[in-house]
Order: structure tokens, then C-alpha cells, then sequence
């Protein structure tokens, strides 16, 4: 039975060329209010914009934006960009790229807050770290999520007035996680807090998803059948508010392989993470998480990191980072942090992969996808 969570991608020849889009959402039907496409190009060609504010990914290929502030960049996968409203901007494909794009909905009743164009290089996101907490490049025993856009960032505004987040995340292979009750090892979610769309453009392996029924239920728990996931597959957890206070209630496999993926939530979440193996955990509520002493820690120290980002991801994207590091004493300063961040972030990897000394099983799985230093 088609299952209105699932959805594949439609490609279809624009009038602009060799450009093909698929159209995933139109703003108008879902609870967040954004359109969402996918595009790509056999041959170098504008991309067409409207004037609208968007969040954009290079998933493959590259590409180059124009920009009356910044002059040309170049922008490669790894790199992630918030347009503003009215940024009179000419971005290029070039041959064999593609790209995902959220952009905002008047029709929909999204919107955007931020004013000022945000470049966000994940070289530099994987060195927002202190001694004792990831910020941006959150690395788990279950998966990898790069926070490219979080609550406090001015980027884009949900239909419901919150401001929605942007991850690139990668789930990890399953094996010698946790159990479900058909004694499958499975990662394990239950977004009561929020919805979320999942668009996977990079799938190795048997990838699977599978949502609950209502009523949930700790055991005996009623599923929909398994769906195999792939590079084309778009999943959203989408149940309302009004449906029931437990939601959204689903569990993800992977074997011999890992599924990549960029996801919006809506409402943002804090970047404080939640998820623990074999439980079907949630992103607390803002109001809620915002109260906590470890939210505050996080606030207290992420805005110095997300200079630091924006910084070095423009002078590279720039082709001028070399020479601003012998001759700039705030980009000097923003390196510096990069480096002191990476060293943090590569310590608490080192750790949390230590901690599974028992499963060396786990602990293989998991080594390819650590920052390299």
C-alpha cells in the first residue's frame, strides 16, 4: 500500500536547457511550508532564481555564485550556502553537478529571518568543538549529523514561525546496535517534538524504513511493512500535533552500507543531542531545552565557532584563504580556533570510539566516517 511518507523523485526537463528538477514538496501541503527540489545539469548552465530566500547543497559536482559582496565563489560538495531575499546573486552548474534546495513559501507561509548570505564549509563545521562537547559535527555510535543550520541561526522560518534547521547526516550500518523486539538490530526515533524530511541522495546497502501505528505501544507494537530507501528517496515524518502527543514513532536499517541524507526539522533543534542507542528518542522541545544549564554552555561558546565558520569557508570559497592567513589578523584569529576545535573534536572521537573497545564490530563501522585530522 503507497505510503504518503515515501516519496521518489520525479525528474523532469525544465525550459532551461540540459537542467532536470524534481520537485519533492510544493510548499503548499506540508507542515512546514517550504519547496524543496532537487536539480542537476549534463552541462554547465544558470540555475534560476526568483528572488526568493533558500538554503542550497552542492551534493555532487560544483559550482559557482556570484555575489555583489563577496565576488566569486567557488562551491564544491561539503559546502552549504543561506541565500537571503532579493540576493542578487548569478549561481552556475557546472557539468555533472547537482544540487538540493529548501527554499521559502509566501503561498506556503514559510518565511525567512536572515538578511545576510551565510557560507558554511563542513572542513570547518567538524572543528566547532569544545574540550567536552561537540556543537556542529555531532559524531555518534548511530550516525554522523553535520548541524548546518541550528535554532539560533538566521536562515529560514517555518510555517509555524519557528526557525527550522538544516542537517547533512549519515546512518550509519547497524550492526551491534540495539535490538528491536523482532530481534533486529535497528536505529530507533520517535520525533513527538517536531516533523521532519528526510531527502537521501546517498545510499549503500539495504536501507530500510518502517513507521508505527497508532496507538504506540512499548511492546506489541503494530508496524507499517519495511520500504527500501534509496539515493532517490525522500521519507517525512509528518504526523501532526493534533494526531496524538507520542508521533512520528519510525525505525531506520542499514546493512552493508550507511544512508546520507539532508534533513529539515521543524522546529530547529539546539544542537544539544538527545538520541541514545536502543531507545526511540526525541529532540526535546525548544521551550524545554532552552532552559537547560548545557543549552546555556552551548550558547555561551558556539557564536565565537560560527565566526570562525563563516570566516574561513568565504576566504577559502574565495580562492584567497592562503594569503589572508599570512596577512589578516582576524582571519589568523578564526584559524587558530579551527585548529583548537579540531583537536577537541578529534579527542572526543577518540573517546567515544575507546568507549566501544568491547565491539570492535561497532568500532570498525564507525571509523571511516571520524573527522580527519
Amino acid at each position: 500500500m503507497p505510503d504518503k511518507r515515501l516519496i521518489r523523485c520525479d525528474w523532469h526537463k525544465t525550459s532551461n536547457g540540459p537542467l532536470e528538477t524534481a520537485r519533492i514538496f510544493d510548499g503548499l501541503t506540508q507542515p512546514e511550508g517550504f519547496v524543496v527540489e532537487r536539480s542537476r545539469s549534463e552541462d554547465t548552465i544558470a540555475l534560476p532564481r526568483d528572488g526568493r530566500a533558500e538554503v542550497l547543497s552542492v551534493l555532487r559536482g560544483s559550482a559557482k555564485l556570484d555575489d555583489p559582496e563577496y565576488g566569486v565563489l567557488r562551491i564544491k560538495p561539503g559546502v552549504h550556502l543561506y541565500l537571503p531575499r532579493g540576493r542578487e546573486v548569478e549561481f552556475e552548474l557546472a557539468a555533472g553537478t547537482e544540487v538540493v534546495r529548501v527554499l521559502e513559501s509566501p503561498e506556503g507561509k514559510s518565511s525567512a529571518r536572515g538578511t545576510e548570505l551565510l557560507v558554511r564549509n563542513e572542513r570547518y563545521l567538524a572543528a566547532c568543538a569544545t574540550e567536552s562537547q561537540m556543537l556542529r559535527w555531532i559524531f555518534t555510535p548511530q550516525y554522523v549529523s553535520r548541524r548546518i543550520f541550528l535554532h539560533h541561526d538566521r536562515a529560514l522560518i517555518s510555517r509555524n514561525g519557528d526557525p527550522v534547521s538544516w542537517f547533512h547526516t549519515t546512518m550509519f550500518d547497524v550492526g551491534g546496535l540495539p535490538m528491536n523486539e523482532e530481534g533486529e538490530p535497528v536505529f530507533k526515533m520517535s520525533y513527538n517534538s517536531r516533523t521532519e524530511f528526510n531527502v537521501l541522495y546517498d545510499v549503500a546497502g539495504d536501507v530500510r524504513v518502517r513507521f508505527a501505528e497508532h496507538p504506540y505501544a512499548e511492546k506489541g507494537q503494530l508496524w507499517r511493512g519495511w520500504r527500501t530507501l534509496d539515493s532517490e528517496s525522500t521519507y517525512h515524518l509528518n504526523e501532526p500535533r493534533e494526531v496524538q502527543p507520542l508521533r512520528n514513532k519510525h525505525e531506520v536499517v542499514a546493512h552493508n552500507g550507511h544512508a546520507s541524507l539532508f534533513c529539515v526539522f521543524d522546529p530547529a533543534p539546539t544542537g544539544v543531542e538527545k538520541h541514545q542507542p536502543g531507545s526511540y528518542s526525541d529532540y526535546e522541545a525548544f521551550d524545554v531545552v532552552s532552559k537547560r544549564p548545557d543549552y546555556a554552555a552551548q550558547q555561551a561558546v558556539i557564536a565565537a565557532f560560527d565566526d570562525m565558520v563563516q570566516r574561513l569557508s568565504i576566504a577559502e570559497a574565495q580562492g584567497v584563504l592562503e594569503q589572508q592567513l599570512r596577512t589578516n589578523v582576524e582571519v589568523q584569529r578564526a584559524h587558530a580556533l579551527f585548529e583548537q576545535g579540531l583537536q577537541s573534536q578529534l579527542a572526543l572521537e577518540a573517546s567515544l570510539i575507546d568507549g566501544l573497545k568491547d565491539d570492535p564490530k561497532r568500532q570498525a563501522i564507525l571509523q571511516p566516517w571520524r573527522v580527519k585530522a
